[in-house]
Formats: C-alpha cells, structure tokens, sequence
C-alpha cells in the first residue's frame, strides 16, 4: 500500500515510537529518584543534622535519667521492705506473746504451700506460746480425680467409732476420717478433766502410705487448732480441685475449736482463699478465717490473732485483697480479760454489799461517824 508523499511507514513504526517514550519515561523518573535521595542526603548532612542530633541526644538523656530514677526508688521500695520485715521479724515475739498460751496447734500444709512459709508459720505460733508440734502437708494427688476411689477405700477401712462417713464421695470421706484423727475439739464444761485425745497413728500411717499425706512433725496429743498454709491451685480443672480442698478445710473446721487458711495475696485472687471468701461457702467453712498475706511476717502475726479470735468464738477474713475485715483481728484487751477473770467474784462473797459507791452505804458511814 501506498502511503502519503514524504515517505512510508507502518504500524510496528508506531510501536517503536512507543518504546522510546516509555524508556524516556522511566529515566526521567530514575533520575527524580536519584535528586530526592541527593538531596536528602544534603539536607540530613547538613542543616537538619544538628536539630536531629540534639533531639536524639536529649531524649536518650532522658531516658537514662528516667531509668536512674526508677532503679533508685526500687531500691528504696526494697529496703524499706527489708526493714518492715526486719521490724516486725523482731518485735513479733511481744506482739504475739500469750496469745496462744497453752493451746495445740496443727499446721497443715497444702498443695502448693511454700515450705519457708510453713515452717515460719510454725515459729510464729510457738512465738505465741501454742504447741506447734504436729505438721502434716497433704499431697497434690489428694486432688487428683483418680484418687477418689483411693480416698474412699482409706476412709471405709480406717473409719474409727464416732467419725459419720455420711453419703458424700470419696475426697469428702477420706476428709472427715483424716480430720478426725488429726484433731480434737477441746472437752466441754463438764468434760474438763477428761483425757486429750491421741493422734490416730494407724490412720496417719494408711494415709501416708497411700502418698495423700506426709508426716512433718509427729504429736502424741490430737492439736485442738489448726492453721492451713495454702498455695496457687492452677490447671483446666481447678474448680474441682479446690472444692477438694474446700471440703478437707470444712471437716478440718468440724472436728476443731478453730482453722486459720492462710496464703499470698495470690490464693485469694483464684485460690482457697478466695473459695472460702465466697457467697456460696456452707457447713462449717463459713466459720474458718483467712489471712491472704501470710507469707508476710505482718501477715503471720495476724493469723495468730485470727487463731486467738476463733478461740473466742469469731472469725473474719484479713489482708489486702478484696473486701477484708481489716489488717488483723481486734486485738483482746489485757485488762478487759483480767476484768472477766476478777478473783473477787469467785469467793462466794456479794461484791454488792459492800459497794463503796452506794449512796446508802455512804449516808449510813456518815451518819455513824456523827453519832460517835
């Protein structure tokens, strides 16, 4: 085909015209990119380079003065810490002196407690004058569901006369006999000069066997109180571990004059602690006291108050997590307690008579002396 005068062409013309349009395209792009990143180069070297320097530095200057200042204030935090605890470590001997005089106490340690903790526990209540002498730490597999049929064949075998099995399961009967043969409630008014009660040595021996327990500290008299160390209970299944838990706690309680439970702060965030803390605790486990600061030495002086005031009849729940009763319990008036133990009201004499007090009495003095 012809073309017009001035010479041909054809259509893969008009693509090579193309082509160079998209080279010159793409190098005059290359070359903008190439400016920009010069310039940026320039302007970083030489007029924003100081401001950027300067920024850098004053914030890193900052940030080390910050740190400075946060470690020094840790650092505070810890010795004023060691010195509360060094404080108290000190003065708890009179804090708690007598408080617990005479009395027999248990000290069961269950899953998860810290073995420093108990064995503080211990010396903090032979501090108050109790006898601290029977430790027993139950096993983690006391919780564990295969150890139902375990529990419930100690407790049908080991079963001593006066313990109720009731109809309950197996953890919840295993609790009561070993309950049973651990403590003792004290003897009633008219019971005053019956015998203590001994520790059931054939139980504690069936159950240790049977790895639900280890004896620490063996007593020959049952204790009449008890103080529980307890510890994180974790897993998918820690609801019904801690009702496990819960239960041995309650027979605990049944067969004594008084439970303490005692924890960290975390045992009564989704612990025992918090499970006896809750609406729903029934039976005898409503009346246990908690302390949730007991790996604390303030925390320990409380749970020996806490086990003074269950020996009065009351009970609360003490520490720093939730809704608590307080730091400790209210502390027993010495003088209140020598006004109830006033010797002159157990001669038989009417203290009444002779009231110097009484306006009669005053008037007839009075008139005697201006008779005479």
């Amino acid at each position: 085909m012809l073309w017009a005068r001035g010479g041909t062409d054809s259509p893969s013309g008009f693509e090579d015209c193309s082509d160079v349009i998209d080279f010159r395209y793409h190098l005059v792009s290359i070359i903008a990119i190439f400016f920009a990143l010069a310039a940026g180069i320039v302007l970083g070297a030489g007029p924003l380079s100081d401001t950027i320097d300067d920024t850098l530095t004053d914030q890193t200057s900052d940030l080390r003065e910050d740190n400075r200042r946060l470690r020094e204030q840790l650092e505070t935090a810890n010795e004023e810490q060691a010195y509360q605890e060094a404080f108290v470590n000190e003065i708890t001997p009179r804090l708690v002196s007598d408080q617990l005089e005479g009395e027999r106490v248990a000290v069961i340690a269950l899953p998860g407690a810290s073995e420093d903790t108990v064995e503080e526990v211990s010396e903090a209540l032979e501090r108050a004058g109790a006898e601290a002498d029977l430790t027993v730490s139950i096993e983690p597999a006391w919780t564990d569901p295969d150890s139902e049929p375990v529990l419930d064949q100690l407790a049908t075998e080991m079963v001593s006369s006066g313990t109720e099995l009731g109809a309950g399961n197996g953890f919840d009967r295993g609790a009561a006999v070993l309950a049973a043969a651990l403590l003792s409630r004290s003897p009633e008014n008219g019971e005053a000069d019956a015998p203590a009660r001994t520790v059931d040595t054939m139980v504690v021996t069936a159950y240790e066997e049977a790895g639900m327990i280890q004896l620490g500290h063996d007593a020959s008299t049952t204790p009449t109180m008890a103080v529980a160390v307890a510890g994180p209970v974790s897993g998918d299944d820690a609801d019904e571990r801690l009702s496990r838990l819960l239960k041995l706690t309650d027979e605990l309680r049944a067969n004594s004059d008084g439970v303490v439970v005692g924890g960290p702060p975390a045992t009564a965030q989704n612990g025992l602690v918090a499970a006896l803390r809750g609406a729903d605790v029934e039976d005898d486990a409503d009346e246990v006291s908690t302390v949730d600061v007991i790996d604390l030495p303030t925390g320990r002086v409380a749970a020996v108050f806490a086990l003074a005031e269950q020996q009065r009849g009351g009970s609360g729940h003490y520490g720093i997590v939730g809704d608590t009763d307080g730091a400790l319990p209210p502390v027993q008036d010495s003088d209140a307690e020598d006004d109830d133990e006033d010797p002159g009201t157990d001669d038989g004499s009417d203290s009444d008579d002779e009231d110097p007090e009484d306006p009669e009495d005053v008037e007839d003095e009075a008139d005697e002396a201006g008779n005479n």
